[in-house]
């Protein structure tokens, strides 16, 4: 019965680390939640630069080709073609500088796991009253006293023959 309380117990304490170890450990379901959590705004993420950088390649295109988006965007910027004039109202600002929206930097984070001595020691702890509660279990039931027969005020302890 040694074994049986000591292997009972080892399992316990192995089932139990095994089960949080599974769940909020380092590799656990928990952490791999919070991993797809980020790749799914990394997606995102990445579909927004991937629609900055086309429209980015349709503008350069179109300068790089057409000498009327040219004309249009040096106006943008205040110089003019020979034989223009130039009228300037007070009040209004001309905004010459262009802003771009490359989206917003995103870094991975780590996922918060539940350290390896929790579970390691929760899982000991586990043992311990497993194999505490047994052998208390044994000792109720009688199992730890020695049977004694007495003859006649002589105790003598049951031993086997040889």
């Amino acid at each position: 019965m040694k074994r049986f309380r000591f292997l009972c117990a080892a399992l316990a304490g192995t089932f139990v680390y095994v089960l949080i170890s599974l769940s909020g450990g380092r590799d656990g379901f928990w952490a791999k939640q919070q991993l797809q959590e980020q790749k799914r705004l990394l997606s995102a993420r990445t579909q927004e630069i991937q629609n900055i950088t086309d429209s980015l390649e349709l503008e350069f295109k179109a300068l790089d080709k057409d000498p009327d988006v040219i004309a249009a965007f040096a106006r943008k910027l205040g110089y003019i073609k020979s034989g223009e004039k130039i009228v300037k109202i007070n009040g209004l600002d001309s905004d010459t500088v262009f802003h771009f929206k490359t989206g917003i930097p995103l870094k991975a984070t780590e996922p918060y796991t539940l350290p390896e001595w929790f579970c390691k020691g929760f899982a000991l702890v586990v043992f311990v009253i497993v194999y505490v509660l047994l052998i208390l279990d044994d000792y109720r039931k009688g199992r730890f006293t020695k049977k004694r027969t007495t003859v006649q005020g002589i105790p003598i302890y049951d031993l086997p023959q040889v």
